[in-house]
């Protein structure tokens, strides 16, 4: 696909951007996306094309990464793809606001959800995309190769020069990021568990935490009755453990010293 950048028109004499999705996302139309302008059938990729007549034109970062996210949400919707986006010197023509297409962003949020994929991802919906397609790749090959990751991303998305160094750390960042963690997948399979089975692993963690917290409060309190400055610093004159300077010694409540010096 070409970029904003081979055009030889000026930014002042492009009027409106072509965008062009092919799949199957007819059950979008008049709902969380306008209805398309005009489609075709493509005989090379074996698809329906639908195309849309956006208002302006997108050379700023802020507008790149605008639409871009809407690129990716159409892909996390549906089983579609990004066919062309191309800058327009053609006047009088009526025009779609790309606000218009907000509606992707909750039915991408929800996909997102059902997929179990966090917060953090899911900000960034083209990195979002990469990861979902870095875990197909896992699926079929064991492993990303990162080339075709990276071709697969510049596929996709808008391949403006100046954008181009982030599309590739995004996706540097996808390939380190399962290659550190051996290819498992973590957004597409689900592990279903019983709702009295996670509580249980839940009680059961809450008791591991709270011995944990007693075998470290009872190892501090030995350590400092058999230090070789524990007679001076913690025994009374009558030569019993003085609980509330250990406590104040190991910032630890004194009940829970004088406790275990019992069992000690």
């Amino acid at each position: 696909m070409g970029n904003y950048t081979q055009n030889t028109v000026t930014n002042q004499e492009i009027c409106n951007t072509f965008l062009k999705i092919m799949g199957d996302i007819s059950h979008l139309f008049g709902n969380e996306i306008p209805y398309p302008q005009s489609h075709y059938y493509s005989n090379e990729y074996n698809r329906m094309v639908y195309c849309w007549v956006i208002d302006g034109f997108f050379h700023t970062q802020k507008n790149v990464r605008f639409i871009n996210d809407v690129i990716a949400r159409f892909k996390i919707t549906a089983d579609c793809q990004l066919h062309s986006l191309k800058a327009s010197t053609v006047k009088n023509i009526s025009s779609i606001k790309l606000k218009q297409f907000q509606g992707l962003k909750s039915l991408a949020n929800d996909r997102l959800k059902d997929l179990n994929v966090n917060t953090y991802i899911n900000s960034d919906y083209v990195y979002t995309c990469i990861v979902l397609q870095a875990e197909k790749y896992i699926k079929i090959n064991g492993l990303i190769d990162y080339s075709v990751l990276e071709a697969w991303a510049f596929e996709n998305f808008i391949d403006i020069t100046k954008d181009k160094s982030t599309l590739k750390a995004k996706c540097r960042n996808c390939w380190n990021w399962y290659f550190d963690r051996n290819w498992a997948l973590y957004h597409t399979v689900r592990i279903k568990k019983n709702k009295e089975l996670v509580m249980a692993t839940r009680v059961q963690h809450a008791k591991n935490m709270a011995q944990k917290k007693v075998d470290e409060n009872i190892s501090k309190i030995k350590n400092a009755i058999t230090g070789l400055m524990a007679d001076s610093m913690f025994k009374k004159k009558n030569g019993s453990w003085n609980g509330k300077a250990i406590a104040d010694y190991l910032s630890i409540d004194p009940r829970t010293v004088n406790k275990y010096l019992k069992e000690i």
